[in-house]
């Protein structure tokens, strides 16, 4: 046992000074990792510097973590000439780099809050057809016209998934989500694909989802063990099957036809 968990397991010993140990030596603990964790240090910095305006708090990613929905994108846009791609909530840069391997000679943009994990990227992908900026940059706003969006475990709040008390959904609400779809809906080009796992709520219940359908391959649908909210953020199911993949229609709300 680590010497962590052993200091763990004092806040559940049944002596009191045991106890009190662990206490002071927790806000020490935090100070330290504060102090040599930059990846740490930046989820900090971004909660106070950000409010509201970020969603998931940990700044966790992997390589190949949603092959399938990779593989089914690379599949739907391999007649596209260089299609433009926006990696929403890219963290440290690891999906856009996936992504690359996926769709060769794709021009892709990662986007985050995290300001600290846009420096990552840079420093770690210098690639012509990469492109890094800030959520709340110009770059960002002027942003639009993409093949595909992908929202990857970006739509969620910790506390709404793991709080003893979670019947509603706290921090992260259906009325962000629902901005947030409404305004890279505006961004997606019709016929484009929008991507999302891992959210707190459903896409289908937000304004825009009745103009799009989602795409058939095997896997699109899939179980996951988080608690699903509804509009009115609250809990309706501990498990959640929705589709991840979507295409948005050719047309818009008026039934005219749009050019893809």
């Amino acid at each position: 046992m680590s010497l962590k968990e052993k200091i763990k397991q004092l806040s559940a010993s049944k002596y009191f000074p045991l106890r009190l140990i662990y206490y002071s030596l927790k806000p020490c603990w935090w100070l330290l990792r504060l102090f040599k964790d930059s990846r740490y240090r930046s989820e900090m910095v971004t909660r106070l510097k950000y409010g509201k305006q970020y969603h998931q708090g940990s700044v966790f990613t992997v390589p190949e973590r949603y092959p399938h929905l990779f593989a089914a994108a690379a599949n739907y846009l391999g007649t596209v000439h260089k299609p433009a791609i926006l990696s929403f909530g890219c963290s440290t840069g690891e999906e856009v780099f996936t992504l690359s391997k996926y769709l060769p000679g794709a021009l892709i943009t990662g986007v985050d809050i995290n300001e600290w994990c846009i420096k990552q990227c840079k420093k770690k992908y210098p690639d012509n057809n990469f492109f890094f900026c800030h959520r709340l940059s110009p770059e960002f706003t002027a942003a639009g016209n993409f093949d595909a969006i992908f929202c990857m475990a970006v739509f969620q709040r910790t506390g709404n998934r793991l709080n003893k008390d979670n019947s509603i959904a706290m921090g992260f609400t259906f009325r962000q989500f629902e901005d947030e779809i409404m305004l890279l809906n505006d961004k997606l080009k019709p016929g484009g694909l929008l991507v999302i796992d891992n959210a707190d709520f459903c896409f289908t219940d937000t304004l825009c989802a009745a103009h799009y359908t989602p795409l058939s391959f095997e896997n699109n649908q899939a179980v996951r063990h988080r608690p699903l909210f509804d509009k009115n953020n609250k809990k309706i199911a501990e498990t959640q099957d929705n589709y991840r993949v979507f295409v948005k229609n050719k047309q818009n709300s008026f039934g005219l036809s749009l050019s893809a």
